[in-house]
């Protein structure tokens, strides 16, 4: 990468993008698609029914409108850290700006929720339900992220816009941090606009609208590592006041988090004091104090919960079980791909995360070569030890009966500090005027922001009025006790409709393996519900009969989705067993009782 000839930079100096009066042409040119994609966001009209995919719902011009202010916004902060200009700042406002209003589109649409009625996020509203009705934290195990969004709420801000509020809160922190923690780890003119490029990109594609504490906290990360490095330095105890202050929020967030927060701050511990001997230089070491010191805090913390508990004893259980990614592998044999389908669909979920742990991967074995070299550079081997760490992390993961899966949400650890080198790479290849890899590196980025993006928003995660309202009236009104018979809603919803105090939460009602057999059980012309179901509640809902049709889907999968369809509701409304105890037109519960 440091090679270098006459023609290479002169090759590199001729860039047009990256000459100060094209970066501020490129600016306006972008303000005014920016104007567009506003205009466009505005005269979005709400579903009036059922849509299997937010993304078909809008208009290509939109999405030309979304896709060319998002690259054009890092292709300017790219510029801006290859010219050290100030334009960093129009880029990074271009980025946040379009992500805000990628982030409310469901709200846009007039989604009642987006997420359905399984999603984690539910029950984390429902926490914060609870805790504005009460006013205190009633038994919440990790109430940080809920406090914080009860304060939004007494604040002002509308509950139904919440979700879309803090999933942008926490991405722009995200996004700012990884770009402050290239700057201050590298030190270089114009690495904070290159940090800020390679953060823009949603590494964590979906979860960064899932509201989940443990994906959002984990965004607080790059601010905490910012503030060690500095303390590092510095020694001055502001930055000790701030860590403490950041690492509270965690601990109070998410245990799993709080885990990765002890790993981290103990690996730079040991690694500060690696790199000072191997490089028998004087660099300022951070005491492994720092991370024991939290100790206390999370044992006196989470002990006082019986999830605690329940957790471990869900790890201890597991062992017998088969792991996460055994499972993945057999749900994904159940419906048969072709070469080229099992490509695009790897490619349409993973793209971003493969280009940057590639990327992540070359700038690693740089830096074990500059290494070997005796050409040590402390940076690099904080951001490629932290790589490889995340990595096994996720393997151990993956292969273990963890009750974390999916293969995002365990590597958040790798992808972040991937991130981080994407953008150590980009700056230290404008620094060696090295064009060919900088167009590479350039090309890459925008490629993976772009798969990013377009995977955030899954396919059937619409929750309509009619399903929010129908759940609200079958959580508060059945016979406790008798089981509910439904597809993709839990006892998440009961949580986010009644709110986690309510008297009826518990014993809950919707049970997580709810699916409902294909054809709601009428598999011959003398079968009735009450055979199938016994004495049960059933649900049904327009979700059921749509969610299979997605284009997102192939052929085969939909037939492996289908459940039932307007035959096998024909069926359920003439059956004598089957009476109807709730309708809206999109949500129907059925009282099912064996006759006398």
């Amino acid at each position: 990468m440091s090679h270098e000839t006459n023609l290479d930079r002169e090759s590199f100096d001729s860039f047009e993008f990256a000459n100060r009066d094209i970066q501020e042409y490129l600016v306006i040119l972008l303000s005014g698609i920016l104007i567009l994609e506003s205009a466009l966001f505005l005269s979005i009209q709400p579903v009036t029914g059922y849509e299997t995919s937010l993304v078909d719902g809008l208009s290509q011009l939109f999405w030309f409108a979304f896709y060319s202010v998002m690259s054009g916004g890092i292709l300017t902060l790219i510029a801006a850290a290859i010219t050290q200009t100030r334009y960093w700042r129009h880029g990074l406002g271009l980025v946040l700006s379009n992500y805000a209003l990628y982030f409310f589109l469901p709200k846009a649409r007039g989604y009642r929720f987006y997420g359905q009625g399984t999603a984690d996020a539910l029950q984390h509203f429902g926490d914060v339900r609870s805790i504005l009705e009460t006013g205190t934290l009633p038994g919440i195990w990790y109430p940080g992220e809920h406090v914080l969004m009860a304060e939004m709420a007494m604040l002002g801000v509308p509950i139904d816009a919440m979700p879309y509020l803090v999933a942008l809160l926490f991405t722009t922190l995200q996004i700012i941090g990884i770009g402050v923690l290239v700057k201050t780890l590298s030190g270089k003119r114009g690495s904070l606009a290159a940090g800020l490029a390679a953060g823009s990109t949603l590494i964590y594609t979906t979860f960064h609208l899932s509201n989940h504490p443990a994906m959002n906290s984990f965004m607080v990360v790059p601010v905490l590592l910012t503030l060690t490095e500095l303390y590092r330095r510095s020694n001055d105890n502001e930055y000790l006041l701030l860590i403490f202050l950041v690492g509270l929020f965690i601990i109070y967030s998410h245990p799993m988090t709080t885990l990765f927060m002890l790993g981290i701050l103990l690996l730079t511990s040991v690694y500060s004091g690696l790199f000072g001997r191997l490089s028998l230089s004087s660099t300022p070491q951070l005491s492994p104090r720092l991370g024991v010191a939290f100790l206390p805090l999370l044992f006196a913390w989470l002990t006082n919960f019986g999830q605690t508990r329940q957790a471990i004893t869900k790890v201890v259980a597991a062992q017998d079980d088969m792991n996460p990614a055994a499972r993945e592998v057999q749900r994904a044999g159940s419906v048969q791909f072709s070469p080229l389908q099992l490509a695009e669909k790897f490619i349409t979920l993973y793209g971003s995360t493969t280009i940057y742990f590639t990327i992540a991967g070359v700038f690693v074995l740089l830096t074990l070569y500059w290494f070997l070299s005796e050409r040590m550079r402390y940076d690099w081997g904080f951001g490629s030890i932290h790589f490889v760490a995340g990595l096994g992390i996720a393997t151990i993961f993956l292969l273990s009966n963890l009750i974390v899966k999916g293969i995002i949400r365990v590597n958040r650890y790798a992808l972040l500090f991937a991130a981080v080198l994407v953008g150590m790479a980009l700056i230290h290849s404008a620094i060696k005027r090295n064009s060919v890899t900088t167009v590479a590196l350039t090309v890459l980025v925008l490629l993976g922001a772009c798969l990013a993006a377009s995977a955030a928003y899954e396919p059937n995660r619409h929750m309509t009025y009619a399903e929010y309202d129908g759940s609200q009236f079958m959580a508060a009104n059945i016979d406790e006790g008798v089981p509910i018979h439904t597809m993709d809603t839990s006892h998440k919803m009961e949580a986010f409709v009644l709110g986690t105090n309510h008297p009826r939460y518990y014993p809950q009602s919707f049970s997580m393996n709810n699916n409902l057999p294909r054809n709601l059980g009428y598999f011959s012309q003398d079968v009735i519900a009450s055979d199938t179901f016994g004495r049960s509640y059933v649900v049904t809902k327009t979700h059921d009969v749509k969610q299979h049709t997605a284009s997102y889907y192939t052929k085969d999968q939909q037939d492996y989705l289908f459940r039932y369809d307007e035959d096998s509701l024909a069926r359920m409304h003439n059956d004598p067993t089957a009476n109807k105890v709730y309708t809206n037109g999109g949500f129907t519960g059925w009282s099912v009782a064996p006759q006398n």
